[in-house]
């Protein structure tokens, strides 16, 4: 039974809550800390009576523990997992893995030097179309890659008092393309499985004027075997049939899909929709940490992978502010 500590106790932590709540064959949450103690208290009331700390870091040194769940405001992730994997417990972080690649060089002596598991939370890679795309493009369902798009676009309505620590530059690490555009640069890596050697972005603020980061990116990758990728993420409109979804051409046909419904459409042949059975993405993506825990293995996305998506995010951010192509060799 894994014992896990909750770090911070905002939305997404409840999220995460929630799904643990769900593997209570596999884990349970015996310790929360948030600086806002009574959020705090409401989470572990939630769990069902874990214990409350307003200091993370003496979460991880007293609490009875072996992984903790990391969902704190950017700029707080590094510290946080250092922390953890000093103390030698295992980790899993929301997203962005963290805010520079000095800061993952960082994390990455600490995970090594701790001997811990690390897992990025991509939960979408974990939605059943995405899955079942992955094997299919193992299979060879589509032959080389051509052209791979993914999108994550809905229109924020929250007034700019409830935004917090994402309105500032700083704590966020720029604007929507870290955060939620962070999604589909994920999940265009993980589909396509190949090196991003090249990237350029344009962006802009159409609708959240008065955030200091974008509100909407264009990110245009290519990958070492010639592949193009696209990504393209917004507050400021939302996206028909859904705020996610992606596309994937190749030589013998395309894969399109988001959540539990994927459409093929070989070449020559009329496109098929696979129904696939319903999922909670985030149960999945915590079942999968207590199992790779439990049986020593890596998980689908570490910090590794993490690093390799924040490399192609802080990439696009350089071509914004240099308007030119940025290598990522």
């Amino acid at each position: 039974m894994l014992k896990v500590g909750m770090v911070g106790c905002g939305d997404i932590a409840r999220a995460h809550a929630n799904a643990w709540l769900t593997l209570a064959d596999k884990a349970t949450i015996t310790a929360v800390s948030d600086v806002a103690e009574e959020s705090a208290r409401a989470l572990a009331q939630r769990v069902g009576g874990a214990v409350v700390y307003t200091d993370f870091q003496r979460m991880i040194e007293e609490a009875d523990i072996d992984a903790i769940d990391i969902c704190l405001p950017h700029h707080l992730h590094r510290d946080a997992i250092v922390a953890g994997a000093r103390a030698g417990k295992h980790i899993i972080c929301e997203k962005p893995l963290c805010l520079s690649l000095d800061e993952a060089e960082e994390i990455a002596g600490a995970v090594r030097s701790g001997g811990v598991t690390m897992m990025c939370a991509h939960n979408q890679l974990f939605d059943p179309a995405v899955e079942k795309a992955r094997q299919m493009l193992a299979e060879g369902a589509l032959g080389k890659i051509f052209l791979a798009r993914t999108c994550d676009c809905f229109r924020h309505t929250k007034p700019l008092a409830e935004w917090g620590w994402r309105a500032a530059s700083k704590t966020m690490g720029g604007g929507c393309l870290i955060d939620t555009g962070y999604h589909p640069s994920y999940l265009l890596l993980n589909l396509v499985g190949q090196e991003p050697v090249e990237v350029a972005a344009v962006s802009g603020r159409y609708h959240i004027s008065s955030l200091e980061g974008e509100d909407s990116a264009l990110v245009i990758v290519r990958f070492a075997d010639g592949a193009m990728g696209e990504v393209l993420t917004s507050w400021a409109w939302d996206w028909p049939d859904g705020s996610w979804q992606f596309q994937i051409i190749g030589e013998k046909g395309q894969l399109f899909g988001r959540g539990r419904k994927l459409l093929f459409k070989p070449i020559g042949w009329q496109p098929a929709t696979l129904e696939l059975p319903e999922r909670n993405s985030f149960a999945a993506e915590l079942g999968h940490f207590a199992d790779c825990i439990a049986n020593g293995r890596q998980p689908l996305n570490t910090h590794v992978h993490g690093t390799q998506v924040l490399k192609l995010i802080l990439g696009a951010y350089e071509s914004i502010r240099e308007k030119r192509l940025v290598s990522l060799a």
